[in-house]
């Protein structure tokens, strides 16, 4: 099973800065850098955040800010000192915790996450954002109950908020109600028709369903939107695979595995379609990869077993 799940991190409205910012040269060079960054140009962005930080080293949002893109690009290591920066120069600075937060998340260090977004509310209570990011920790760290509470505070301060929703089915996904998942999914869609990872989500649901076609028809939206991401290429190979077009499945796999070479799930998809298809060199690198990379027990524990099954075969 591979899903997706939408956390956000926040960049402060330039409107509500222009006070805390001193000096104009400062303030126009951290100006173009979120012009950068609200344009998705991170590098670009980071170059910018770093001028603005040279002429005005005490700019609590150009750390904040750079932190972001550098979590955008994955640079954990990068982005924590930037954001324990922001943090040290302007301790009431809200965003930055929840930036920190997801920071932690990304390096799997939940409880430390869960502490941000926690301190993230008390500067702002019943903040939506930080709320569904919580719920987001919460959930890799296993706790679906509380990540629901987190998910349906987050809806109930802002009922249109598409994320929390996708979030939430998430969780209804992973405890196996896929009826109310599919929900949450699709009232996602209707508040943000071009967000992609509820057509992910409904990819994965629809394929657990039994509901092949329909399962394809999000999987095809769901590449289409944003680039496509590992996940949603995995998922349209499994409603591929489903109905029975192999090469398509394998395509699939291939363009998930390109953008992401450690989705186990890939992986494990792969090299089972890649047995089933007569390759068993391929089928058996890919098994050995689930393994190697060890973040799935599970997938981990099945690729063994098929690997020892391989073994058996008589030549």
């Amino acid at each position: 099973m591979s899903m997706n799940v939408r956390a956000f991190v926040v960049a402060l409205p330039l409107a509500l800065l222009a006070c805390d910012m001193a000096g104009v040269p400062a303030r126009m060079t951290y100006g173009r850098g979120r012009v950068e960054l609200d344009a998705g140009n991170y590098e670009a962005a980071i170059e910018l955040f770093t001028k603005a930080l040279r002429l005005d080293p005490n700019m609590a949002v150009a750390y904040n800010d750079r932190g972001l893109a550098e979590l955008y690009l994955r640079r954990y290591d990068d982005a924590l000192p930037d954001l324990d920066s922001a943090i040290h120069k302007a301790p009431g600075l809200w965003p930055a915790y929840n930036n920190r937060g997801m920071v932690h998340d990304g390096l799997g260090a939940f409880k430390q996450a869960i502490a941000d977004y926690n301190q993230a509310l008390r500067l702002k209570p019943g903040e939506a954002i930080a709320l569904s990011n919580r719920g987001l920790a919460r959930y890799h760290f296993g706790d679906d109950d509380h990540a629901l509470e987190d998910f349906n505070a987050a809806l109930e301060a802002n009922p249109s908020y598409a994320q929390a929703y996708n979030n939430r089915g998430m969780v209804r996904l992973r405890q196996g109600q896929l009826d109310s998942a599919v929900q949450d999914f699709r009232t996602a869609l209707v508040h943000a028709p071009r967000l992609r990872e509820p057509h992910v989500n409904l990819s994965n649901a629809f394929d657990r369903k039994g509901q092949y076609d329909s399962a394809l028809v999000h999987g095809r939206v769901a590449i289409t939107v944003g680039g496509g991401s590992a996940t949603a290429h995995n998922n349209l190979g499994m409603a591929f695979q489903h109905l029975h077009q192999r090469d398509s499945a394998l395509a699939s796999f291939d363009a998930a595995l390109a953008r992401d070479p450690r989705l186990v799930v890939a992986l494990s998809n792969r090299g089972i379609l890649r047995l089933e298809m007569g390759d068993t060199t391929g089928g058996r690198k890919d098994l050995e990869a689930v393994i190697a990379v060890g973040t799935d027990a599970e997938l981990a524990a099945d690729a063994a077993v098929r690997l020892q099954k391989l073994r058996r075969r008589p030549v």
